[in-house]
């Protein structure tokens, strides 16, 4: 089946654009919906909360919601926007898109949300809202930021993964990041294959965790146990070989010559040439450790 094109990127993240894909819905004041964990007093107050007055703890309330009962229509066109609005703030502050035990990403998946209660025209914008968020995201990356072993500089790599169990449209995202079109997403780039060209102990992106480096199977949800959906287990097959990475970090270093990080993001591009070997065995074993599998027991790369 042919895929739908999604719309290129504009970046606009605002409550007008998540509001007008349902329609600009108002407060619902009537809630037929009975709240997962008894708050059914809480989610009529939230109903009926103007949407940029929410807090945003109050999700707690309503992620449940979403991944286990009966969902009012009129509830969620009102109150899903306020959910991606907190999945964009949270991804832009490198913090999961969680509230104590309720989380976005593991709702969705057992809600079956995008299938059950969103239009194709709907998911479509969805889909392009998530991709916009998290480029713009990549955007906002510079420097190499470390807070101990606290690394606020790769926040967005384990977000990545999330999207990947839960939206069929990881192709849309890698395309506009590895394009270059900001210093943010050429950055980004050196910081994921960093992880493919270094052992243990030698990564320099990362020297106050013991130059350990990324883990490019981690993820931000709740969804311990999921996979890469079909799609993009398929999509990245396609595309990420060696001589597509060897390649791509050479113009991701080229880009960011003039930057701040010219110099290090250079030291990446020579590593990564030096390093091939490593290279084409963790780009093979990579697609099985997003599949949440575990070779021999092992716990990461074999090597």
């Amino acid at each position: 089946m042919t895929k739908r094109k999604i719309q290129q990127p504009d970046h606009d993240i605002t409550w007008e654009r998540v509001r007008a894909i349902f329609g600009d819905p108002p407060p619902v004041h009537v809630v037929w919906e009975k709240q997962f964990d008894g708050g059914d007093d809480n989610l009529r107050r939230i109903a009926a909360t103007p949407y940029d007055q929410i807090d945003p703890t109050d999700l707690w309330y309503y992620f449940h919601d979403l991944g286990n009962v009966d969902l009012q229509p009129e509830l969620f066109r009102y109150l899903f926007p306020v959910c991606l609005m907190d999945w964009h703030e949270s991804l832009m502050r490198s913090e999961a898109c969680s509230h104590g035990d309720s989380e976005f990403h593991r709702s969705i998946v057992y809600g079956r949300i995008f299938e059950r209660m969103l239009s194709e025209r709907q998911r479509d914008h969805v889909f392009e809202f998530f991709r916009d968020s998290f480029v713009s995201r990549l955007d906002a990356e510079r420097g190499f930021k470390h807070v101990g072993c606290k690394l606020p500089a790769f926040g967005w790599t384990g977000r990545l993964n999330s999207l990947a169990m839960m939206m069929p449209r990881i192709d849309s995202i890698w395309t506009s990041w590895w394009n270059f079109a900001s210093p943010g997403r050429a950055l980004c780039a050196i910081q994921y294959v960093s992880a493919l060209i270094y052992v243990d102990g030698e990564n320099p992106l990362w020297p106050t965790c013991g130059g350990c480096g990324p883990c490019l199977w981690e993820n931000d949800s709740h969804l311990h146990e999921a996979s890469w959906l079909p799609a993009n287990l398929d999509f990245l097959r396609s595309i990420v070989t060696p001589a597509y990475i060897l390649q791509r970090v050479d113009l991701a270093a080229d880009r960011l010559a003039a930057e701040p990080e010219g110099a290090t993001a250079r030291q990446v591009a020579e590593d990564a040439r030096r390093n091939r070997a490593l290279v084409e065995s963790r780009i093979a074993e990579l697609p099985t450790l997003l599949q949440g599998e575990r070779p021999n027991g092992i716990e990461g790369w074999s090597v």
